[in-house]
């Protein structure tokens, strides 16, 4: 026998019972059984005496009344404020009620320093003591990464036995001496100013769990749903809509998300909660979102996917939430839908599909129509698929088309020759190009390397130029296929001003594998320019039925792509083409897809 063997029989063992573990963590969520159930001895775990959240100031950070009104602005009844002097002596503390005596405050044990009560994003300190009562840590420290990332800015939660706050040095010391102190810090960001001596231990990772779920099935959450909240003020007079989103990206399916909130956040009290951990290469937008609501709680950036079930609950719980809308999310949806909806029945639970053949559509059975009430469809073959081969009912996979944006994105009719010369003199663009335009991840999916093989095939048509807009898993195989391709194609990286470069460019693009309607083509049909893509998704029969571009029917299909590159490039054919486009775009107006999303949430029509 080989002496190796048994360490290469242990290899080919792990990734089986990991397979194993997390099939039966799934199980056990889908059953609709409690995260506190799946640690090592929490099973029977009530939340003691920890939710006595103190944030202490120094005393002339702000007022006794400003801190009271803030208070009442949150949605942990648990919260106070305290001021101290320069000794580290409490001056006055109040809570949503107002002054609180002494005597009435009871143990403090856990505390939030520092920081001023103005600098903190309304759901930071929430957020926290979320993921402190999910996960067995000492001390949480959040924080950012650039200064204009707000919602992410640097501050923590402390267990005031493990640390103390030093009021007169404006620093966080360490208080304990027993045995292993445990902290969690956001991923590639430093601890608070003069405190990183005082942590044993800290973790980086895409969720700051203490332990990987993926290696073991015992992780150390507790279910937040114990924990008390007090529901919002305004619960009640608007119907309240709770989203869950992967993460808040550059992409079609948060575009479509943003304009449709943002038509509806007088109608809605909207509260976003991102499931996956962000990507900086695939840019943030939750700044913008803020525009849409101050309450978005970013669990992916923070905490164990095991943990968010109960997270969930008890944001369902504090925003009084009666509709669930799954826009754009991770598998975890799908294993704690069944949790949620069986706690809830009253709450109105929508998913989104994006693609009938690749993606979440695998999960669609019998047992799925228990959890979720209705499902987005956005084209048509997802909705056919749903029905004839999944066994839905018709009226409850509404179809939905993503929208384009408003007219305001792009430039006013005589600023556009003033744009589209300033961006070709930026990206060296010569007035006769023909420039074809994608922006598009660069992901297996959007297949960018058939975008540099095409450009080397009509290297011989000296005035057409090929321009990628995004960043992504594959851009440094892009890149260099790029530099050795020698051809006239170039990759900028994820950028914000798309619709200038739609306007910069002649033709928009996508060679993709599999799309649902993409929104950068109905942008470019909104600005006049003709569209080139595969026929996948719903992105070939719109554009057959309205003339506003070419379609290959196969992806990957490089001969076909050529040959329509080269119609592309004859001026008349071209001029046909954009006059057809322009007249297609009237139907992906943003406010009627809003007033559609508004019916489906309310389920006035299905």
């Amino acid at each position: 026998m080989p002496a190796d063997l048994p360490r290469r029989l242990a290899a080919l063992a792990r990734p089986l019972a990991r397979a194993w573990r997390r099939r039966r963590y799934r199980q056990r969520l889908r059953r609709g059984e409690a995260a506190g159930d799946l640690t090592y001895s929490w099973s029977e775990w009530q939340p003691p005496q920890l939710w006595r959240v103190e944030v202490r100031l120094q005393e002339d950070a702000a007022t006794p009344k400003e801190a009271t009104s803030w208070c009442r602005r949150q949605t942990l009844r648990e919260l106070c404020v305290s001021g101290l002097d320069e000794s580290g002596e409490v001056v006055w503390r109040v809570d949503r009620q107002g002054p609180v005596a002494a005597g009435d405050v009871g143990e403090l044990p856990w505390f939030h320093a520092p920081g001023k009560l103005g600098e903190l994003p309304p759901v930071h300190l929430e957020a926290c003591l979320l993921v402190a009562a999910a996960e067995d840590v000492d001390a949480l420290v959040l924080g950012f990464e650039e200064e204009e990332d707000l919602d992410n800015r640097r501050s923590g939660i402390f267990r005031s036995a493990a640390y103390s706050y030093d009021a007169a040095a404006d620093e966080v010391v360490r208080t304990s001496s027993s045995g292993l102190v445990k902290v969690i810090e956001a991923r590639g960001v430093a601890a608070l100013p003069e405190t990183a001596e005082y942590f044993d231990h800290h973790r980086r990772g895409p969720y700051l769990s203490t332990t990987d779920l993926d290696e073991r099935l015992e992780v150390r959450v507790r279910d937040a749903a114990k924990l008390p909240r007090t529901p919002l003020q305004n619960q009640g007079e608007r119907p309240a809509l709770l989203v869950t989103t992967s993460f808040l990206a550059h992409g079609g399916a948060e575009h479509t998300l943003f304009e449709t909130l943002r038509f509806l956040k007088d109608r809605f009290e909207i509260t976003i909660v991102t499931l996956a951990p962000h990507r900086p290469e695939l840019g943030d937008r939750r700044s913008d979102f803020a525009e849409v609501t101050p309450r978005i709680y970013s669990l992916g950036d923070w905490v164990h996917p095991a943990a968010m079930p109960g997270i969930l609950s008890s944001l369902l719980d504090a925003t009084g939430a009666e509709i669930l809308y799954n826009a754009n999310s991770t598998t975890l949806f799908y294993d704690f839908a069944p949790r949620l909806k069986s706690e809830r029945p009253q709450l109105r639970v929508i998913d989104h599909l994006y693609d009938h053949r690749v993606g979440y559509v695998e999960r669609y059975d019998e047992d799925l129509l228990k959890s979720v009430d209705a499902c987005v469809a956005e084209n048509r073959r997802i909705a056919e698929v749903l029905v004839e081969e999944r066994g839905w009912p018709r009226d409850r996979v509404p179809v939905i088309h993503p929208c384009g944006r408003l007219q305001s994105a792009f430039p006013s009719s005589d600023q556009i020759e003033t744009t589209r010369r300033r961006l070709r003199q930026e990206l060296s663009l010569v007035a006769e190009d023909l420039v074809l335009l994608t922006a598009a991840r660069m992901h297996p999916q959007k297949r960018p390397l058939d975008l540099v093989n095409l450009a080397m095939r009509v290297r011989d048509l000296e005035h057409v130029q090929f321009v990628i807009a995004g960043g992504g898993a594959l851009e440094d195989e892009v890149d260099a296929a790029i530099t050795m391709s020698g051809a006239r194609i170039r990759r900028l990286p994820f950028r914000t001003d798309i619709p200038d470069l739609i306007i910069a460019a002649d033709v928009g693009c996508l060679v993709s594998e599999y799309e649902g309607l993409p929104v950068f083509m109905m942008e470019c049909l909104q600005a006049g320019r003709p569209f080139l893509g595969t026929d996948v998704g719903e992105m070939g029969a719109l554009l057959r039925d309205t003339g506003a571009g070419l379609v290959v029917d196969r992806p990957g299909d490089l001969d076909s792509l050529e040959a329509q590159v080269r119609r592309l490039a004859q001026p008349a054919s071209w001029a046909e083409l954009a006059e057809k486009a322009r007249a297609a775009s009237q139907a992906f107006d943003v406010e009627t897809c809003a007033e559609r999303y508004a019916e489906v949430f309310l389920g006035t029509r299905g």
